[in-house]
């Protein structure tokens, strides 16, 4: 997740190492515009992100979660000439909005944009990923992961953000309420990744928590 006030070393990287392209920005004016600005993953993130599509060499990418679009576009801009992202929103203003900025991006042909509930998309999409990246509504991440944990390609990786649940899992309340729902959801999402023996996994200690695992050839 986006943050307005980054510290030191966030300004630093992203400063250095985070370049946004007129696509990108588009989007981000557009957050900002409609006051949905930190909602987003950070420019930082998105890089990550893209970094990882790029070191995977993954040719199919599932997004859980869109917005507007910037992480969707972050990973596009890494995928090859053949490669494809799936992304999934179920709220209609946000695809809507998603819709109108990737299809004015450079990378709109690799981005097939679904609109509706992702428990139900996924259940009807015959793909083997080589990344999963799930930033959704937080009480329904272990059926994200379930499915992921499912398809993921041998040696394919899932990505999921905001996994200290707004300090709800380090007993860091920040302030933000969530519903039992969600940290019990939260909770089977980090264990769950952490015990599995077929599974290569670690949370990246950022503002809101990333935890990413990778499918082990077993």
């Amino acid at each position: 997740m986006s943050r307005e006030n980054l510290s030191k070393a966030e300004l630093y990287i992203h400063k250095t190492f985070v370049k946004e392209d007129a696509d990108l920005l588009r989007v981000v004016e557009a957050l900002k515009k409609d006051d949905k600005f930190g909602i987003n993953v950070s420019g930082v993130e998105g890089r990550f992100l893209q970094f990882l599509v790029g070191v995977l060499g993954a040719k199919l990418v599932v997004e859980v979660g869109v917005l507007y679009g910037y992480s969707t576009l972050w990973m596009a801009k890494a995928l090859p000439a053949d490669g494809k992202i799936i992304a999934i929103e179920y709220s209609e203003e946000n695809f809507t909005k998603a819709r109108e900025l990737i299809a004015a991006s450079d990378v709109a042909p690799k981005v097939e944009l679904i609109h509706g509930d992702a428990r139900e998309v996924l259940q009807k999409l015959e793909v083997k990923p080589d990344l999963v990246f799930i930033d959704a509504d937080k009480a329904n991440y272990r059926y994200y992961l379930d499915w992921a944990m499912k398809f993921i390609n041998i040696g394919g990786v899932i990505v999921g953000d905001n996994t200290f649940l707004f300090g709800h899992m380090t007993n860091d309340d920040r302030g933000k309420k969530v519903s039992d729902a969600a940290i019990s959801s939260m909770k089977y999402f980090n264990e769950t990744l952490a015990a599995s023996s077929n599974f290569r996994a670690i949370q990246l200690p950022t503002y809101e928590g990333m935890t990413l695992a990778q499918r082990l050839d077993r």
